[in-house]
């Protein structure tokens, strides 16, 4: 008897936490689908903008180390250059992604 009595409290806890994991997760699918849902272009656009601006970054980097310091006529045209050779290659790997 005091088996099935350890038996039941054990089963009893098991159930108490399974339905305390269920209701966590149907709670935390609730507030992503109300919070976080509605602001995920938001994200999006913040993460190609910082993307964006890294490359900036490294393109001017780049044409630097190159000896075209900032403002010349050949640095302007090396970030050109720099901006399309990155289209290309990004193209290039998207393309083959599509594979």
């Amino acid at each position: 008897m005091a088996s099935n009595k350890k038996f039941e409290l054990v089963r009893r806890i098991y159930d108490n936490v399974e339905a305390a994991l269920w209701a966590s997760l149907l709670a935390f699918v609730i507030y992503f689908v109300a919070f976080d849902v509605p602001n995920l272009p938001a994200y999006w656009a913040q993460a190609e903008r910082i993307r964006a601006e890294e490359i900036a970054m490294e393109n001017t980097s780049y044409c630097e180390k190159l000896g075209m310091t900032a403002g010349a006529p050949k640095h302007e045209q090396c970030l050109l250059t720099l901006g399309e050779f990155r289209l290309k290659v990004e193209t290039r790997i998207a393309a083959e992604q599509d594979f």
